[in-house]
């Protein structure tokens, strides 16, 4: 592209060098040629062209698709562990507050838990208190729930939505995207040599060279004429 390229030609110089060379027509399909005083080079070039262009455009929507996967699989596990840390935090204020009940259990004498349900004596019907105090389930059960929430090792199975998430985590990582077999365009016509040369133009050369010699003839003529006379 460059025949006399120096150590000063940058590659702006080439990559102009090659686009003034590249002729590319859209007709509803896009048609790629170039002119060359080689024909086999010029064929050559234009396929290798086109299957630079579908592998690039390849990697690119793949590199694009993968990114937008990673991000997602990034997302979600921001999700996972914020969630998982909500699970720690609510436990241990479940915790605190049922070692306070428990504290107020045994203070109270109330080992075991206390029926909620009192009798209205006014109206003869039967109610639930509707803010049952915690303490009211007695230091026994209390203490019981919170060795149980302690010793807990996992908050997993008692975080709403965490499943459906592990779930789409996995799919996105099962995800592979492969370059192998996978095109951008579809090739109609591999270029080829032509097998008519397009310049110069032999035929319009000849039929030129006729009607401007020609018109020099009968000018010549015309002009000995004159010179003749004079």
């Amino acid at each position: 592209l460059v025949p006399n390229r120096t150590p000063g030609t940058s590659d702006i110089e080439i990559l102009e060098r090659f686009s003034s060379m590249m002729s590319i027509e859209d007709k509803g399909d896009f048609s790629v040629s170039t002119e060359s005083d080689d024909p086999e080079f010029a064929a050559k070039l234009v396929n290798d062209y086109v299957s630079f262009f579908d592998l690039v455009t390849v990697h690119s929507l793949i590199s694009d698709a993968r990114n937008n996967i990673q991000e997602q699989i990034i997302d979600i596990e921001y999700k996972i562990a914020s969630k998982r840390e909500m699970a720690k935090q609510r436990r241990e204020d479940t915790i605190l507050r049922h070692e306070e009940a428990a504290v107020i259990a045994g203070k109270l004498g109330v080992r075991d838990r206390i029926d909620t349900t009192n009798v209205v004596q006014n109206n003869q019907r039967n109610i639930s208190t509707s803010s049952t105090p915690l303490y009211y389930r007695g230091y026994r059960a209390l203490n019981a729930e919170i060795k149980i929430l302690k010793n807990r090792k996992s908050d997993d199975p008692f975080i709403s939505g965490l499943r459906d998430l592990q779930e789409k985590l996995a799919l996105l990582s099962s995800i592979k995207i492969e370059a192998e077999g996978m095109h951008a365009v579809t090739v109609d016509q591999a270029a080829y040599p032509p097998k008519i040369r397009i310049k110069p133009n032999r035929r319009q050369i000849v039929l030129l060279s006729t009607v401007v010699g020609l018109f020099l003839g009968i000018f010549l003529v015309f002009f000995v004429s004159f010179v003749q006379k004079q």
